[in-house]
């Protein structure tokens, strides 16, 4: 791929602008026609409301006649009006969850971006539904401090400048924003006004997004977040500017190319190739494909077909209590669901189950697009009864779910894990499993860094981060090795398939409990053989099996991070408490391993300790227990008992028994047994068992 030389971007900018900015800014603009031909908006609001499109009165209505729209309404008004009173945001402006290195060093970073873009479109939403005067002015103080080189000098991240091509991700968000406040904000514009902000998107989005594509960027072929965000961005710009910028076509006919390809990455119940904590990356599929029904006068709403519906129950299904995700691969897994995108799904297919999980996960929003994407007539249904509460997906990750209750705050025990490998944002966790218990972290998953080191995504040296490495993770290790991994560059598209595991076995039992085993050998080199037997015995109960036949005598190891420092015993027993929930585990091996039992923590060391910005990560010092031995073979088992911290302490152990191991909990005696023919876990007093041969 070809790369423009150092200073490029800029000096392209100025040239663009230099060469342009008379043309634009000029009647010549609207050819012939007058500005009123070009009709607005046109994009998730329609000024004619043809073929059912909602229209600003539509909105209004909803506005006076539903109680979640009115609400959402006040506070995207009262935050529009508070913010139309302060100077636009710069590249240096504090904005929520904004690095200070980003601040330090005028970064535009995704807080900033994000923020900025989502103000201008708050703002000119309340001036196409009110007439508010100053959200007008604001949006147009916003938009002309955004085309200012001395104020925003690119619309590019400067970690991506190295890859040498003039757009980006900020590129594609900026643009998309811009383009929609302008959809919003037209009716009330004159000539000169549209033609400035014209003139502005095609210098600092269309122009270096279509020089990128020439240079055939690397990202026009990974079908990951970077495509979505950029050629979407592009896409809805080109939508809104149809008749209006002589390459608005173009834009749309890329966008859309580029998105069907993307769209081949769906599994067929719906699995993202990135993992459920980074799916908020669907979010410009559907913004894509809405704005094209839309733009399409009512033309087919493909958000009503596969894979969208499906998408959102797999990232239903990966919701966790308290609005948390499932943490597997690149996450931080104590952020909220960014689900904004999944009320556009269920409008689109009139799904109620899908309406009943927005509102339960991202009931509160200013985000106007969110408004705007919502149909109060949907009524939402709960997925209790509806939905399974055990499901193995098995595409990509290969996500599974064992939980109790679809209650969105408190379910007694969640189990998740997985049996594959996404392709993007992936770490070395192929067999993963940890678990919630009354809403709480307790077997974790421990996420990201603070921040993404510089050489975070480069072949090799991802793994040197413990975040992302196999040591972070609860999981089988073989001296000390990495799980197997692709090794391939930007724009190289790899099948991973042949480094995942696969569920071999499954057993669900309705209102007892989840089993199921999966082979876990091609993830692992060194190994002739590796499975992983995982019951959940509702509604706390968990057996871990893990054997393992080796190539030859080496360390082998097993680790379980908590979410506090718990100490194993010598005998392997341990205790994980939460604030109101805890676990009671036990580690012990079925053969005659002489296991070595320690808590340790993880920490960044030099060279691999710093952001990209240079600054030092964070150090968390996330605690695990390690079991470790030496041989050729293990057969480990695992145990858990979870439920209150009242229920469950220090004083309740696993007691082994002549044929298996026992624990006395509130719910009577639970019987733990492995024979050469079954795995089983029992709850005697409350006749619940759950069993795989």
């Amino acid at each position: 791929m070809s790369e423009l030389p150092p200073l490029a971007r800029r000096r392209f900018l100025q040239q663009a602008s230099t060469a342009t900015a008379a043309w634009w800014i000029s009647p010549r603009l609207f050819g012939s026609e007058t500005p009123t031909t070009h009709v607005h908006p046109r994009i998730y609001l329609s000024a004619s409301g043809h073929a059912g499109l909602r229209t600003p009165a539509d909105l209004r209505a909803a506005i006076a006649s539903d109680a979640w729209s009115r609400a959402t309404w006040d506070r995207i008004v009262q935050l529009a009006q508070t913010e139309a009173t302060q100077p636009p945001l710069l590249p240096h402006s504090p904005v929520p969850r904004r690095a200070a290195a980003s601040i330090r060093d005028r970064n535009l970073d995704y807080h900033l971006c994000e923020a900025t873009g989502t103000r201008l479109v708050r703002f000119a939403l309340v001036h196409l539904i009110t007439g508010d005067a100053a959200c007008r002015a604001a949006a147009l103080a916003q938009i002309e401090a955004l085309y200012d080189p001395e104020r925003w000098p690119d619309w590019i991240d400067q970690s991506h400048v190295r890859f040498g091509h003039p757009a980006d991700l900020r590129t594609g968000m900026l643009a998309q924003d811009v383009a929609i406040a302008y959809d919003w904000l037209a009716p009330s514009l004159d000539a000169t006004e549209r033609a400035f902000i014209i003139e502005g998107l095609n210098r600092r989005g269309i122009q270096p997004f279509l020089t990128s594509v020439t240079q055939d960027a690397w990202w026009t072929h990974d079908l990951n977040n970077w495509l979505t965000v950029i050629y979407g961005g592009l896409g809805i710009t080109g939508m809104v500017l149809a008749g209006e910028h002589p390459d608005a076509d173009r834009l749309v006919s890329l966008a859309l190319d580029a998105f069907e390809r993307y769209l081949s990455i769906y599994g067929e119940r719906g699995e993202f190739n990135e993992s459920v904590a980074y799916a908020n990356a669907n979010r410009m599929p559907v913004a894509l494909f809405l704005a094209q029904h839309y733009a399409t006068a009512g033309g087919d709403n493909r958000l009503a077909r596969p894979p969208f519906p499906e998408l959102c129950r797999w990232v239903m299904h990966g919701t966790l209590t308290n609005r948390r995700l499932v943490p597997f691969g690149d996450c931080h897994p104590e952020a909220p669901v960014m689900a904004g995108y999944i009320s556009a799904v269920a409008a689109a297919a009139q799904d109620g189950v899908l309406q009943h999980y927005y509102l339960t996960q991202q009931a509160e929003t200013t985000n106007p697009l969110e408004l705007v994407w919502y149909d109060p007539r949907v009524r939402p249904d709960s997925p209790a009864g509806r939905e399974p509460l055990a499901t193995a997906f098995t595409a990509h990750g290969g996500m599974i779910v064992s939980r109790t209750s679809w209650d969105p705050d408190r379910a007694a025990c969640i189990v998740f894990a997985k049996s594959g490998r996404e392709e993007n944002h992936e770490h070395n966790d192929v067999g993963q499993l940890g678990f919630d218990a009354l809403g709480e972290r307790l077997i974790i998953d421990i996420g990201s860094p603070s921040s993404y080191p510089a050489d975070f995504f480069e072949p090799h040296s991802r793994w040197q981060y413990y975040n992302a490495s196999i040591r972070s993770h609860n999981v089988l290790m073989f001296g000390g090795r990495e799980q197997r991994y692709p090794v391939r560059e930007r724009g190289e598209s790899i099948d991973v398939s042949d480094l995942a595991g696969k569920v071999t076995a499954w057993s669900h039992e309705p209102g007892h409990g989840t089993a199921w085993r999966i082979d876990l050998t091609p993830a692992y080199t060194g190994a002739i053989q590796v499975t992983r037997t995982v019951l959940h015995l509702w509604p706390g109960y968990v057996l871990v099996f893990d054997e393992a036949e080796l190539d030859a005598a080496e360390e082998i190891s097993l680790r379980w991070h908590t979410i506090d420092q718990a100490e194993p015993t010598a005998a392997g027993a341990f205790v994980v408490h939460g604030n109101h929930a805890a676990c009671v585990g036990h580690i012990a091996a079925l053969d005659d391993t002489d296991l070595t039992f320690r808590r340790r923590e993880h920490a960044y060391a030099p060279p691999y300790h710093l952001e990209r910005s240079g600054d030092p990560l964070e150090q968390r010092h996330e605690s695990y227990i390690e079991a470790t031995a030496t041989g050729s073979r293990c057969r480990w088992l695992t145990l858990f008992a979870s439920g209150t911290v009242t229920d469950f302490g220090a004083n309740q152990h696993w007691q082994r028994t002549s044929n298996g191991w026992t624990f006395s909990g509130p719910e009577g005696l639970i019987e733990a047994k492995i024979t050469t023919t079954e795995i089983s876990l029992r709850a005697r007093e409350a006749h619940r068992s759950i069993s795989l041969a």
